[in-house]
């Protein structure tokens, strides 16, 4: 288990998308298992994704400063199956990363970044 960091979002930033910053967490399977759970309660993370995980740790490597904009679909240890929660909030979710990733790309724009 490992901890990475990503760049210090401004609360402007946030303010301009209407988002909030999170911990992401990850690990190698879909389900809530024991460690993940656990993981999750200790640091207060928000989500699980394993693929923002991979970039960062890829950025971290590289020395490339990153940041995720996330939206998520479905709440793992929620009361309705993963896979149904999924499709009933995928159009919600994308609409929202819709509208919210040209703020993003208005915001970062010509704006000069380090890790």
């Amino acid at each position: 288990m490992g901890e990475l960091k990503t760049l210090d979002l401004t609360p402007s930033l946030l303010a301009a998308v209407g988002a909030e910053a999170g911990v992401v967490s990850t690990g190698n399977s879909l389900d809530m298992v024991k460690e993940d759970e656990e993981y999750i309660k200790k640091h207060k993370a928000t989500c699980k994704d394993m693929e923002g995980a991979a970039v960062a740790y890829m950025c971290s490597q590289l020395m490339v400063p990153m940041f995720a904009l996330k939206s998520v679909t479905d709440i793992v240890d929620g009361e309705h199956p993963t896979h149904e929660e999924f499709l009933r909030n995928l159009g919600t979710a994308a609409k929202s990363l819709q509208e919210a990733l040209p703020k993003v790309l208005s915001f970062v724009a010509d704006k000069p970044f380090t890790a």
